[in-house]
């Protein structure tokens, strides 16, 4: 049985293995597959196409029809903390030019992280619902094959 100090920095490194998860969109159960089949987010032609199974564990990553629905809230919440920050920027930098090259900075930026809000948006909304298997990880990296989808 584990003490408290180690509970905390199991939780603590699972929360970290999370967090990359989402920010460079692998699986959230094995933290090894891609979500996307490209992996810039910056092909424009690509951005949206995303694996329907995870290429190493086989975990769905669209369990029913508009699933990523939600992924839009964590979207909006990504947009509003982009604006607060742009806003703090232009008020701190730039606020004598003006209200107009406040709202053009903002579309700019808003315009250049959107491929990215997109997929990180998806990836955490996958992470909110998917348990990390540290035992499958495990698995899937001793067996060191390309598409090990048996493992479940």
């Amino acid at each position: 049985m584990r003490n408290n100090g180690d509970l905390c920095t199991h939780t603590r490194m699972i929360m970290l293995e999370k967090f990359q998860s989402s920010l460079f969109h692998k699986c959230p159960r094995c933290l090894e597959g891609d979500m996307f089949p490209d992996m810039n987010p910056y092909h424009l032609k690509e951005t949206a196409h995303m694996h329907t199974h995870c290429p190493r564990c086989n975990l769905n990553f669209e369990p029913e029809p508009g699933y990523f629905y939600g992924a839009m809230y964590v979207s909006y919440a990504f947009t509003i903390a982009i604006s607060v920050a742009v806003f703090l920027a232009y008020y701190l930098f730039f606020r004598e030019q003006g209200t107009v090259f406040f709202l053009i900075l903002l579309s700019v930026v808003l315009a250049l992280l959107a491929p990215y809000t997109f997929r990180t948006s998806r990836a955490i909304w996958l992470n909110f619902f998917n348990k990390y298997q540290p035992e499958i990880r495990q698995k899937l990296r001793t067996s060191n094959t390309p598409d090990s989808a048996s493992v479940r």
